[in-house]
């Protein structure tokens, strides 16, 4: 999924970059505010999550690997803007200090698995929240949202091959390949996401983002075991 150098002309990696950055830079003014409105240490361990997840590839041949993405399970937690950010602080440990993926393709990489999966993922699971109202049909729907998230970096990382692919490798080989591992990526990451949602939910679901965003009265914390839910303070009733 990591783009290395030369496999894609320097003109679309120019423009993947120009897009990388104003993404980003938006992503990090709203994940700013987001932060300081509840201050976490969950983006932390997402990013922890991304950097490790991606770093289990698997050689497809051709040059190019399959990895799970991560972003998807990443945006539904943390929102969409922190999750790009954390992924963008990966993509240059991975790029700087790992030689995984090209320093002339990190705007693709980016593209790849923050910007597609994270909006995807993020923007499929808002659409269907409204029919998920059981913990069960959450984590499900979470993970659907995490695989098709996958599909969609394996999308984009073939339409930049397809663009601007050089002559190293066929455009259509390589893009055959990528799509075809991801296939398999895709319901991994579906699974996992699905579990991983499962029991925060059951746990700690004000941690999940996508499942409050918009919502003007959350969900409270479950209680510790032997203690009883506070309920809430009544309305006043205008009364001395």
């Amino acid at each position: 999924m990591h783009i290395p150098d030369g496999w894609i002309d320097l003109p679309t990696s120019a423009t993947a970059a120009v897009v990388a950055t104003g993404a980003v830079g938006v992503a990090a003014r709203r994940a700013g505010a987001a932060l300081r409105e509840r201050v976490t240490s969950l983006p932390a361990v997402m990013a922890a999550y991304l950097l490790v997840a991606q770093l289990l590839v698997v050689p497809v041949g051709l040059g190019t690997s399959a990895h799970l993405v991560g972003t998807g399970l990443a945006a539904l937690l943390v929102g969409p803007s922190v999750a790009l950010v954390c992924v963008a602080a990966v993509v240059v440990v991975q790029a700087l200090l790992l030689a995984d993926g090209g320093v002339t393709a990190l705007g693709l990489n980016l593209i790849n698995d923050g910007l597609a999966p994270a909006l995807v993922a993020s923007g499929l699971f808002a659409l269907a929240r409204p029919l998920l109202h059981a913990r069960r049909g959450q984590a499900v729907g979470g993970g659907l949202a995490a695989g098709a998230g996958s599909l969609a970096a394996a999308a984009t990382a073939t339409l930049a091959f397809v663009v601007g692919g050089t002559d190293a490798v066929p455009a259509g080989t390589v893009a055959a390949s990528i799509g075809g591992a991801h296939v398999l990526v895709a319901g991994l990451e579906a699974v996992l996401t699905a579990l991983v949602l499962a029991t925060v939910l059951r746990l700690r679901p004000d941690l999940v983002r996508a499942v409050h965003h918009g919502r003007t009265t959350p969900d409270p914390p479950p209680a510790p075991r032997g203690e009883v839910a506070a309920e809430p303070d009544p309305q006043p009733s205008g009364r001395p």
